[in-house]
């Protein structure tokens, strides 16, 4: 939750790839514990359904919590990549309402080929810098491939 100015967003969305939504759900459980804690959406990316870890256990909290976490799985096996269509971009961010990018807190999780071309497409698309934070687990050299991002 480092680096989340929860008192200014309406909403912090999580994106994540892989094993990086291990972190993710330490830091969802500790926001639901605090009540002013803005609605956190986890959007979390796998390969395959074999590899979607926590569902159980997401899901739960997601009933808990309606109103303050909602989660979602993209299998790139079947969907392509979270950030290859437009459906899956669409997806993101869309469980609760923001009225401006201002409103919106973006962490980044994981695969560094993820985590660097949605930094560059949040920046594209005009969210502030202070906004995103990231943390990459592996692939940290990979090149930005400027057709995901557009």
């Amino acid at each position: 939750l480092d680096g989340i100015d929860a008192e200014n967003v309406k909403k912090v969305v999580l994106i994540s790839t892989g094993v990086g939504v291990g972190p993710c759900i330490g830091a969802i459980e500790k926001a639901l514990e605090k009540k002013d804690f803005p609605p956190i959406e986890l959007d979390a990316s796998y390969r395959t359904d074999g590899e979607v870890l926590f569902k159980e256990h997401l899901d739960a909290l997601q009933k808990e919590n309606p109103k303050r976490f909602a989660w979602r799985a993209t299998v790139s096996s079947k969907n392509g990549r979270i950030s290859s269509n437009e459906e899956n971009l669409k997806s993101i961010g869309s469980s609760f309402p923001a009225d401006s990018l201002d409103d919106t807190h973006y962490h980044l999780i994981g695969n560094g080929q993820m985590v660097n071309e949605f930094k560059a497409g949040l920046a594209k698309a005009g969210v502030p810098e202070e906004k995103v934070t990231i943390e990459m687990y592996f692939n940290h050299k990979a090149p930005v491939d400027e057709d995901v991002v557009e």
